[in-house]
């Protein structure tokens, strides 16, 4: 599916810096990096609480919702509500996978924006660890496409029909009680990692201190539809 540039929203490039030089910088930050052992050991860290259980392909149902004292909702918004108002509209990705023995391009992500090109990037995973030596690498294709029933949701599309299907999706979500929709998909929008973890620390803040004061959860910490 290819979009015209007039029907993209102009909040594309308030994320994605235009650039007409050869600066390599994917953003604008003074600093950038990730944890030196990745992010696995941060997330298995966070789950190694003696308060938190983990439960994998189980679909969180009405019944099951009802059950908890309140629901922090991280999958799609749409999703929650059944699709009331419409699916929203996603792009998902495909990935092909190969192993090289040696470097294969020099740099953790190259992006192709040729038409004749059928993947959008190419990422050389060990390159994002340059601290680390490996023999060989291994790559990833990727491949972008509108998201089906079926697929996993990556990239919320947020067009004009989008925009006012939110709107109706927002307004039904802070007249529901017990639920906060928080990330990428829980707010329909494209938001990058360090955003993504900033947002999460102060919805935990803005949680407990609702807590602690018996006041009723927001159903956003931040407005979606800013």
């Amino acid at each position: 599916m290819r979009i015209d540039p007039t029907e993209l929203p102009a909040s594309i490039l308030q994320r994605l810096p235009l650039r007409f030089n050869y600066d390599d910088s994917y953003f604008n930050h003074p600093y950038q990096g990730i944890p030196a052992n990745g992010y696995t050991p941060i997330v298995e860290a966070m789950l190694d609480h003696v308060g938190i259980e983990v439960n994998l392909s189980t679909p969180l149902t009405s019944d099951a919702v009802g059950s908890f004292d309140h629901v922090v909702w991280t999958g799609p918004i749409d999703g929650y509500f059944g699709h009331r108002f419409g699916r929203l509209g996603y792009r998902t990705l495909d990935f092909e996978r190969e192993v090289h023995h040696g470097d294969v391009q020099g740099c953790p992500v190259m992006n192709y924006c040729d038409r004749q090109v059928p993947y959008t990037r190419i990422t050389e995973h060990k390159h994002f660890a340059p601290w680390e030596c490996h023999d060989s690498s291994v790559v990833y294709r990727e491949f972008s496409r509108s998201c089906g029933p079926d697929d996993i949701p990556y990239y919320p599309i947020r067009l004009v029909r989008e925009k006012g299907q939110l709107l109706q999706y927002v307004e039904l979500a802070r007249a529901t009680s017990g639920v906060t929709f928080v990330g990428r998909l829980g707010t329909y929008r494209y938001i990058d990692m360090d955003v993504t973890i900033k947002e999460a620390l102060e919805a935990a803040c803005v949680i407990n201190s609702s807590l602690s004061a018996r006041s009723p959860i927001p159903s956003f910490v931040i407005d979606p539809l800013t």
